[in-house]
């Protein structure tokens, strides 16, 4: 039996992969909350939670970088402020 090739995603499901991927951080962030909430009694506990807070930020922005955009510009200009598509 031939497998067909792979469907693009819809656009509703990549929406929902995304939020998964977004959703995934959550436990992260709560724990930066909650550690912030108890106080900061020390230069390197500051710099342990900023560094905290720095993967965390790493985390969310991946899916974002990971994927193509569904419709890209056909020509974007060379200042890049204008696209056509």
């Amino acid at each position: 039996m031939d497998r067909a090739a792979p469907r693009p995603q819809p656009a509703a499901q990549a929406s929902n992969d995304l939020a998964d991927q977004l959703e995934r951080v959550t436990p992260q962030l709560d724990t930066l909350t909650h550690r912030a909430r108890l106080g900061v009694n020390s230069a390197a506990e500051y710099d342990e939670l900023e560094a905290m807070a720095q993967a965390i930020a790493r985390d969310v922005v991946a899916p974002f970088r990971s994927r193509r955009p569904g419709n890209p510009p056909l020509r974007i200009s060379a200042d890049g402020t204008k696209a056509i598509w």
